[in-house]
């Protein structure tokens, strides 16, 4: 109300001059607003909630990933059914690339007629990815103010309920296990990780790489197979990302990744099973059975 009362103000005051810069910075203002008011302020308050709760800062994280993770089941739904409709029009897609193998201009076309038909779109996992990014920012913001911005009498103001607020001379404890959550990790053995499990999570989700990735090599240039080329695009980028933020930002920050990778691995088993990770599987069991024999002989 307050907002809305000063925008009316300052509407009021410039409407003899509303300027393309006097919009702007009204939109600017809105989308702070909204910004606050839908990410940061209900993660703050749940994160103080759970901190008051357990007293560990770092299980407040993992709870609050879990909630938000929770919450957005219905954004990651729909990636994960083109996922799967992928892997169900796999057979139809090798058969593509096995006849126009040598036409890769009409196999692209293709492609995509067929995933249309099937009402697939190829980059339906960006939606996801931008969302997740969206609310990993909005998380460092939050996380900065319990870690290296840490006022309390600032903190105090946006903490909606009594019961949540600080008194003075309190601390809040950023220890967990053995990282400061206000720091980087210094043993990058939580930025490996985030990478780690990154690479498991991205392989996953890989409906071309389980059947398809072979019929793609067969293939004299692969640079033009639209699935291919996104697969081994996205398998390496997002965990390199990963362990970079890892290395450079608090490891509050990447708790709350691996967490929120940790929930998208479970949710892709239970959803539809290993996927592309079955073939690194089965070489780990083919590798495993080879030293077996060897060590008997």
């Amino acid at each position: 109300m307050i907002f809305l009362s000063n925008l009316t103000k300052g509407v009021t005051r410039n409407s003899n001059s509303l300027t393309p810069s006097f919009f702007s910075a009204t939109i600017g203002l809105m989308l702070g607003v909204l910004w606050n008011n839908i990410l940061v302020m209900p993660m703050l308050n749940f994160l103080a909630a759970s901190y008051k709760l357990f007293g560990n800062l770092g299980i407040a994280i993992i709870i609050l990933t879990v909630v938000i993770r929770a919450i957005l089941i219905p954004v990651t739904l729909p990636s994960m059914k083109a996922i799967k409709k992928q892997r169900d029009i796999q057979p139809e897609l090798d058969k593509l690339k096995e006849k126009y193998k040598y036409d890769k201009k009409k196999l692209a076309e293709l492609q995509m007629e067929l995933m249309k038909k099937h009402g697939i779109n190829p980059a339906s996992g960006c939606f996801t990815q931008i969302i997740m990014m969206i609310v990993l920012i909005a998380l460092y913001g939050v996380i900065r103010k319990f870690t290296i911005d840490t006022n309390l009498v600032d903190l105090n103001t946006q903490l909606l309920f009594p019961f949540l607020k600080f008194t003075a001379g309190q601390t809040i404890s950023t220890n967990f296990l053995y990282l400061n959550l206000a720091k980087p990790d210094p043993l990058f053995i939580s930025a490996i990780l985030a990478g780690a499990l990154q690479l498991v999570a991205s392989k996953m989700t890989m409906p071309y790489v389980e059947q398809g990735e072979k019929a793609a090599k067969q293939t004299p240039d692969k640079k033009d197979d639209i699935g291919y080329n996104m697969q081994q695009q996205m398998l390496y980028t997002m965990p390199l990302m990963n362990v970079i933020i890892g290395v450079t930002l608090p490891s509050g920050v990447v708790l709350y990744i691996i967490t929120t990778t940790l929930f998208s691995i479970v949710q892709t088993y239970l959803f539809s099973g290993w996927g592309g990770m079955k073939s690194w599987i089965e070489k780990a069991k083919a590798l495993k059975h080879g030293k077996s024999r060897n060590n008997k002989k």
